[in-house]
This record gives structure tokens, C-alpha cells and sequence, in this order.
């Protein structure tokens, strides 16, 4: 190898490292996840001025949470990409219940279907939504 050949090799292994150190920062490929409680009520808070979570459901992976607020209103937060997305639960969401899980079906088919893994909780949740449907 001559010292051309060498110099090559060398400025394009900088250009992956920096490339990967680039990537890393500004947080492409990362795995969101709702961490806590908190982080879910500050997330639904952050996506609708003056809602103020009080009780929160959170996906045991932590990929999605309900976030309830004092007035009876629920807001999913899910993972979308490398952030979050909020919505309102209301009576147009569709709940699905299936033991321990709970499936939430949103009216804006871009946000999609999320189910979210609650436990004994599940049911619980489930019944919050159906006070939409009679109220």
C-alpha cells in the first residue's frame, strides 16, 4: 500500500467514525420509551396546553401510556419514530380488551392501532373508556 492508498484509508475511516458519532447525537436509531410515570404526564402535558395528568397507564415495555387527567379526560402518548405522539381518548377511539392488554384504536388511521400491556389494570382502563360511549 503507498502513502496515497494510506492516507485514503485513513480520511474515509474518519468519515464513518464522524458519521456514526453524528448519527448517535442527534438521536437516529434510538428506542424510545416512556420511563415513568412522570415522563408520561409531562409527555401529555407537552402535547395539549392546561391538561394536567393525574393517573397514568403505562405500557409495561413502555412503549405507550394513558395519561388521565383530574376532569376524567385520557390522552395516549405513544412512541412514533424517535419521539413521542399524543392524542385524545374520546368516544371515537375504539377500545379493545384482551386479558391483560388493551387495545386502543384511533379514528386518524395514520396513528394507527396501539395495544398496550396494563396487566390486572387493563380492565380498569377499559371501563374508562366505556363512560365515553354512554356519556
Amino acid at each position: 500500500m503507498n502513502q496515497a492508498e494510506l492516507i485514503q484509508l485513513g480520511a474515509s475511516l474518519v468519515a464513518v467514525f464522524f458519521v456514526v458519532w453524528l448519527v448517535g447525537r442527534i438521536g437516529l436509531g434510538a428506542d424510545p420509551r416512556i420511563a415513568d410515570e412522570a415522563h408520561a404526564i409531562r409527555l401529555a402535558e407537552e402535547a395539549e396546553a392546561g391538561f394536567r395528568g393525574v393517573d397514568v397507564a403505562r405500557d409495561r415495555a413502555g412503549f405507550a401510556a394513558i395519561v388521565r387527567n383530574q376532569e376524567g379526560r385520557m390522552m395516549l402518548v405513544r412512541a412514533h419514530g424517535n419521539h413521542f405522539a399524543a392524542r385524545p381518548v374520546d368516544a371515537q377511539v375504539v377500545g379493545r380488551l384482551d386479558k391483560d392488554f388493551l387495545t386502543l384504536i384511533m379514528p386518524e388511521k395514520t396513528f394507527g392501532a396501539v395495544t398496550l400491556q396494563l396487566g390486572k389494570d387493563a380492565g380498569m382502563w377499559a371501563s374508562r373508556m366505556r363512560e365515553f360511549s354512554r356519556g
